[in-house]
């Protein structure tokens, strides 16, 4: 099914079926404007199942694609890796007795203003086969 699905790139329609509840977060002052709660949505297990499978043959072309620095959706790095990285960086500035700075940036609705087009061809350039570009 996850084969038949990825190449003919349909998506059954059993599978797209999501169950969403709205959850109010804690401790907001103002609980009359959305973001005082969070969307909570539960996909069947087939439909994670497909993504999985996609995540995976996808992250055999990754590695082009991502920065040596990128820590997040990559096998065998976890966020500790990141502030262990941060750390390192940090007491090499110290030991030499300069200063260090970070900025860190948290880029709201980012997924959303991605550049279909540009995407495509980054996986293209990059190998990714058809049916997981398109």
């Amino acid at each position: 099914m996850t084969d038949w699905s990825l190449c003919s790139r349909i998506l059954p329609t059993i599978v797209k079926r999501v169950l969403s509840m709205v959850i109010p977060k804690a401790g907001k002052p103002d609980y009359s404007v959305p973001k005082a709660y969070r969307m909570i949505s539960l996909l069947p297990t087939l439909s994670k199942t497909i993504e999985h499978f996609a995540l995976v043959r996808m992250t055999v072309f990754a590695p082009n694609c991502l920065s040596t620095l990128q820590f997040a959706c990559r096998k065998g790095y976890s966020p500790l890796d990141a502030v262990h990285l941060i750390l390192e960086k940090v007491h090499t500035a110290s030991n030499k007795k300069l200063c260090c700075s970070a900025l860190f940036l948290d880029v709201q609705g980012a997924f959303d203003k991605v550049l279909d087009q540009r995407l495509a061809e980054i996986m293209t350039n990059n190998n990714f086969p058809p049916y997981l570009v398109d």
